[in-house]
């Protein structure tokens, strides 16, 4: 219902603006940031989230853009966590159960953060698995805090840069 109601304002607001948009950047911070946290917590409508951080970076400014997006994600990502969390008595039955276990008690820390930083839209089921194992919030949250701020920065600064380079690009 909420994604529905949201992409019937963003139509809205495109077809009654559609004069005044030169750019892409009219969307704005806030903008690099919904679009974040609809991407990393929407299971059903994902949103191209590490895109639209890219393709607004060429027109705001590269740190705060990389850093909303990285805010926005791990918001949007503590869905996941709760879903797995809430469903551990369903989950335990899989036979990934028992190898996220071992993983997450031996090295969930390293885990997490390696795969927040990779930018995969199946982060998703990482984030059902962590918390399928009752790995601590607090450090889940803080570690895809980390990878997702340095992956938000990574990707617009390359986006900023190098597609600058582009002879077509202003």
């Amino acid at each position: 219902m909420g994604v529905l109601a949201t992409a019937a304002l963003v139509i809205a607001v495109l077809w009654f603006q559609r004069d005044t948009i030169n750019d892409i950047g009219f969307v704005g911070y806030p903008g690099v940031f919904f679009l974040s946290l609809l991407s990393s917590g929407g299971f059903i409508f994902p949103v191209p989230g590490v895109a639209s951080a890219c393709a607004l970076s060429l027109t705001l400014v590269p740190a705060f853009v990389g850093t909303l997006n990285g805010v926005g994600e791990t918001i949007g990502e503590t869905t996941g966590y709760a879903v797995g969390y809430g469903s551990r008595a369903a989950i335990e039955q899989r036979r990934f159960y028992a190898t996220a276990k071992r993983w997450m008690d031996r090295r969930g820390t390293l885990v997490v953060f390696i795969l927040s930083i990779i930018p995969n839209p199946v982060f998703d089921f990482v984030g059902i698995a962590v918390g399928s194992t009752w790995y601590p919030f607090r450090r889940f949250v803080v570690t895809v805090f980390a990878g997702k701020m340095l992956k938000g920065l990574i990707v617009s600064y390359s986006c900023s840069y190098g597609l600058s380079l582009l002879p077509w690009v202003n």
